[in-house]
């Protein structure tokens, strides 16, 4: 039995999408992380290729690609500061661990391998599997679906999308969150004046100044001058 070409197209995506979204979680440049989020996103319209479902191909090469990805580029490169930030993650190596066991566990359990697990002789799973021993795992008998699809099927989804009985108010949330998210980012991104910097830097240095008296006086110490204070303030 040879390889046909579907499958040679279904090994390269697989490999483009999974070195991209390793890349995205290993990478210390967050601009390089959003395009090769990007790169993933497009994999994945490639799989939606491949299994002919052509509208689901566009929309995530619209939605995803076109909006998420393209919005979260320009967060990153209009956020003031954000490049010079250093990347540290104190849950890296948890989370890496937990990952990497979790998809053990998947691949036994969905994967061509199969196990026969003979729990009797562990005291506390014999318990809890007591008619469930021995039990195989994996090489799971998937069924594919031999049903044909209508050729009414696009305008039939997009029908759905506006009916209010449907598709309707899950597809006005999903874009009502895409505009929060995108006034956010231009909150977080819009340049401020320098009165407005001015004024929390003092703001801030009033908080610290009033702590640091507060912390005086419950120490027992004397207060300091308001005059001082207010000097401490306006630098």
């Amino acid at each position: 039995m040879g390889i046909t070409v579907q499958q040679v197209i279904f090994v390269c995506l697989a490999a483009i999408v999974l070195g991209a979204a390793l890349f995205v979680v290993t990478t210390r440049n967050l601009f390089r992380g959003a395009l090769m989020l990007a790169l993933a996103f497009l994999g994945v319209a490639g799989f939606y290729v491949l299994l002919d479902l052509g509208l689901f191909a566009v929309a995530q090469v619209m939605i995803y690609i076109g909006a998420i990805s393209i919005l979260i580029i320009f967060s990153v490169m209009l956020t003031c500061g954000m490049q010079a930030m250093i990347p540290r993650n104190a849950q890296a190596g948890g989370v890496a661990i937990l990952a990497a066991l979790l998809f053990v566990l998947l691949a036994l359990v969905f994967g061509p391998v199969r196990l026969t697990l003979d729990l009797t002789g562990v005291p506390l799973l014999s318990t809890l599997f007591r008619t469930e021993t021995p039990r195989v795992v994996g090489d799971v008998p998937w069924r594919y679906n031999t049903q044909a699809v209508a050729e009414t099927y696009i305008s039939d989804f997009g029908r759905a999308l506006v009916d209010i009985n449907q598709f309707l108010l899950p597809f006005l949330l999903i874009a009502f969150l895409v505009d929060v998210v995108l006034a956010g980012a231009i909150l977080i991104a819009r340049q401020r004046k320098p009165a407005e910097v001015l004024a929390e830097q003092q703001e801030i240095a009033a908080e610290e100044a009033a702590e640091a008296a507060a912390l005086r006086t419950a120490e027992g110490a004397p207060a300091m001058p308001s005059t001082a204070a207010a000097t401490v303030a306006d630098h």
